[in-house]
């Protein structure tokens, strides 16, 4: 069987800033205490996150390594360990979605699990997370949505998909939660595959945000090592690819070493254990030229060890004396000494470009002696392997060294023409007087040093100005002049096509030439394809654009966070969730006036403590509480506000036989208040009286209650049928049956329906992230689904579910809102419809 090292580089880049670490990435060998079937596994751990909720990477290692935990110690097949690490972090990010469900908060993950014994390596995904590999002739791309679902976090239930492959030395793996599109030919089409830092300046030439580990395995005893790149040496140190640090000799050796080991402990991730100093083969083989120009090679650019280097548990350590009689065999500082390639070595102190020093504190082990502090010198050097030095890496390296002649030649020719000039321009210049004239000549006529100063400055700058209007009036023209007839050609292909997935195609290919056209600049020509294509697209799509306007001219202002809204004909209701207390706006027909003297938040009122607000309600005018708005909060407070008075608690009756776990929603229909407790998996009915409820409610259910109610995080009522929308999106509802014979009927989960044959291939709802919905007044009721991240709001018929048209803002300069996700959605009796994004609101009239 076959043993192999593992060589970890983490691959982030966020709003164009890069970083060394990657959290949520953890690579773990077996521990001793590990349960049976797993002493002989190591893991690796990617997790990314997506939404607007995040988690510290704190927070995110503690998620990682309880996964770990659990898989570790859980006996049996490799297949179900992995499942229920993975049923661990789903559990843990469900807790947290619900826990923020009223903040309109959440967290996706995307995980890849890998667990390696021998050359094998077990893959499992769970949501939309890619995994290629790259091996010599063959590659593979691991990615199936429909299997892995769309991340944890949205279901008690998690997808997983499960693949294998063999692994040979130096191939390559790459997990990654999003897949830029640039990635595939890189990838796919490097056979064999390419060094690491070759695929590392690949992936990394990409524009966008990046999150990403390559995995590359070596020939070995089973050890993890994570690089770090040091991106700060990489910008100061510029050009010096061509250079590489010299090897020093290793720092003094102890009696006693031990072999860097990240212990996984029971229960809890131990910190890693990290040795003195080097462990030195009995005969270190002499480093080739071939091996020096390799890690030269990779050394110039920036790529760092991390001391994070975690080799399995030694069976033996070995006797000082033994280890004392390697060391003696070591050549002495005055000759060079040879090291084997494994071996981290540092620059003389003496060059410029230092490689980064990192430093750890080493904690003993309980059964070791204590140790002292160490300093870990890390250069930017891969092991070579023997099996390296192939023909295409024998012919990379031989392009290398013709480059980097090239590139000193070209220096060389600068310095050259540089000391050339600098001795020939003083001789064109005159002295401080002109020389002499020839006996019967006439004397010379110089020029004066301030024109020749003039000449020297002011003709280079007006080239330079002529070239750079030349290219603005011209060069740029030919791009957009080839960008546009590229996007015409794209709109007449649509046109002609009768298949509606190609049009679809084609509109979307136009538009995206146009904007590279358009970056060249905008022309009425490119403004009226760009309208034209834009609608034919939207009609295509059932995309419906409204003229949405600012609620507020600049927002509510401070840490506003609007999570939910209710509104009349005349009045808009907000809960902002960072302080759980309504807010209320009338409506002016353009614009919103806010009520700056409205109270309605938690506190004592008449001996009842009302806490943080989870829900509200726009009364109807009429009530006995004289009130506008109804809040709930998480224990079955109910306050009742209305402007210029001062509000009432008044607590729901008890529950017969139980107790509230935690009120999710609320609804008002036909006079009866629908009480959502998804904790608790039930649906309270109070029977009321113009917004009074004095009476004992009743269970909604029957003895079917939907699987899933305790994801439920809002409910809709129409009549007799309840809706009820859970955290991963889909829809689940009920029918209740006034008839004792006939019990009250639940569909969970209900399927959407979308007809548009432009559709075709596409999967709108599986991308979609749904947090709020609301059910429109009748006659012509409808159910409106926030679409979060899309900011869209999707609007369905209520029994079938079948899509009608998508709701968004116009798009380019049009488009009114701010950055941000729709954090709130509602509708007014007369379909003023009202979304919010953070501390602003926009509305629009015009709603269907």
């Amino acid at each position: 069987m076959t043993t192999f090292d593992l060589n970890l580089l983490p691959i982030q880049r966020f709003n164009g800033q890069e970083s060394a670490n990657l959290p949520g990435l953890l690579a773990l060998t077996p521990a001793r205490g590990a349960a049976r079937g797993r002493e002989k596994d190591s893991l690796i751990v990617y997790l990314m996150l997506t939404g607007n909720a995040s988690l510290s990477d704190a927070e995110l290692a503690q998620v990682n390594h309880r996964a770990a935990d659990v898989f570790y110690q859980t006996p049996g097949s490799l297949t179900s360990a992995m499942r229920k690490a993975a049923e661990n972090i789903n559990a843990a990010l469900l807790e947290r979605n619900l826990s923020s469900s009223g903040r309109g908060q959440y967290a996706l993950g995307y995980l890849v699990l890998a667990a390696l014994r021998e050359e094998k390596c077990t893959l499992l995904l769970s949501g939309p997370a890619h995994a290629v590999w790259v091996g010599e002739g063959q590659s593979r791309h691991i990615y199936d949505p429909s299997l892995s679902g769309k991340g944890l976090g949205s279901s008690q239930n998690i997808q997983t998909y499960f693949s294998q492959i063999e692994f040979h030395s130096n191939d390559l793996l790459v997990l990654c939660g999003k897949f830029p599109s640039d990635w595939e030919a890189d990838l796919l089409g490097e056979r064999p595959p390419a060094s690491f830092d070759a695929t590392y300046r690949k992936l990394t030439y990409t524009k966008g945000d990046l999150h990403a580990a390559l995995i590359q395995p070596q020939l070995g005893r089973g050890a993890i090592t994570i690089l770090h790149v040091d991106v700060n040496a990489a910008r100061q140190t510029p050009g010096r690819a061509d250079s590489a640090p010299q090897p020093t000799p290793p720092p003094e050796p102890r009696e006693e070493a031990q072999s860097p080991v990240l212990r996984h402990g029971s229960g809890q991730a131990s910190s890693p254990q990290f040795s003195d100093s080097p462990i030195l083969d009995s005969s270190p083989p002499s480093i080739t030229e071939e091996q020096l120009d390799e890690m030269a090679d990779f050394a110039a650019h920036m790529l760092q060890p991390s001391a994070y280097a975690i080799p399995p548990h030694p069976e033996e350590v070995t006797p000082p004396l033994q280890e004392e009689s390697r060391l003696a065999s070591a050549p002495t500082p005055s000759t060079p000494r040879s090291f084997p390639p494994s071996i981290p070595r540092a620059k003389p102190e003496e060059q410029k470009s230092e490689p980064v020093v990192i430093k750890e504190t080493i904690a003993p082990e309980p059964e070791a002696e204590p140790e002292e502090e160490v300093s870990v010198v890390a250069t930017s050097a891969l092991a070579p392997e023997a099996d390296r030095s192939t023909a295409h890496a024998a012919a990379t390296r031989r392009m290398a060294k013709v480059m980097v002649g090239v590139i000193q030649t070209v220096r060389r020719v600068n310095e050259r023409m540089g000391l050339f000039l600098q001795r020939f321009i003083p001789r064109l210049l005159p002295g401080p007087e002109s020389p002499a004239t020839e006996a019967g000549q006439q004397p010379l006529t110089f020029i004066p040093t301030y024109a020749l100063v003039f000449i020297a400055v002011v003709i280079p700058v007006l080239i330079v100005t002529m070239a750079t209007v030349m290219y603005l009036r011209f060069g740029q023209s030919v791009q957009y002049d080839e960008f546009y007839r590229q996007a015409q050609s794209e709109a007449a292909r649509a046109i002609s096509e009768t298949d509606p997935a190609r049009q679809r195609d084609a509109w979307e290919k136009s538009l995206e030439l146009l904007d590279q056209a358009e970056s060249y600049g905008k022309t009425d020509q490119s403004s009226q394809l760009r309208q034209m294509a834009q609608a034919n697209l939207d009609s295509l799509m059932g995309v419906l654009r409204l003229e949405f306007a600012p609620a507020f001219t600049n927002g509510l202002g401070g840490d506003a966070q609007i999570s939910r809204m209710a509104a009349s004909e005349s009045d808009l209701y907000m809960l902002e969730a960072s302080r759980g207390e309504i807010l209320h706006a009338a409506f002016t027909g353009r614009s919103l006036d806010l009520d700056t003297t409205f109270n309605c938040k938690p506190g004592t009122y008449a001996g009842y403590q009302v806490g943080t607000l989870v829900d509200l309600l726009a009364l109807p005018k009429v009530n006995l509480a004289s009130a506008t708005a109804l809040g709930i909060d998480a224990e079955g407070n109910l306050l009742y506000c209305a402007p210029g008075q001062v509000p009432q608690a008044i607590p729901l009756p008890a529950l017969p036989n139980t107790n509230w776990g935690r009120i999710t929603a609320f609804a008002l229909e036909g006079g009866n208040l629908y009480v959502l407790d998804a904790t608790a998996r039930s649906v309270w009915v109070y029977t009321g009286q113009e917004a009074t409820f004095v009476d004992t409610p009743y269970f909604y259910f029957g003895n079917q209650i939907p699987d899933t109610i305790d994801t439920a995080i809002d409910l809709a009522i129409s009549g007799d049928d309840l809706y009820l929308l859970h955290t991963d999106g889909h829809i689940s509802t009920c029918t209740f049956s006034r008839i004792a014979e006939t019990p009250t009927r639940c569909i969970d989960p209900l399927n959407f329906i979308d007809a548009f044959p432009a559709h075709q291939g596409l999967n709108l709802f599986a991308q979609a992230h749904f947090t709020q919905m609301s059910l429109t007044a009748s006659p012509n009721s409808v159910l409106l689904l926030l679409d979060s991240e899309n900011r869209k709001v999707f609007r369905l018929t209520p029994r079938s579910l079948e899509l009608q048209n998508q709701i968004t803002g116009f798009a380019g300069e049009g488009n009114p809102f701010q950055a941000g996700t729709l954090g709130a959605l509602t509708v007014s009796p007369n379909y003023v419809l009202y979304v919010a994004i953070d501390d602003q609101v926009y509305f629009a009239t015009n709603l269907p």
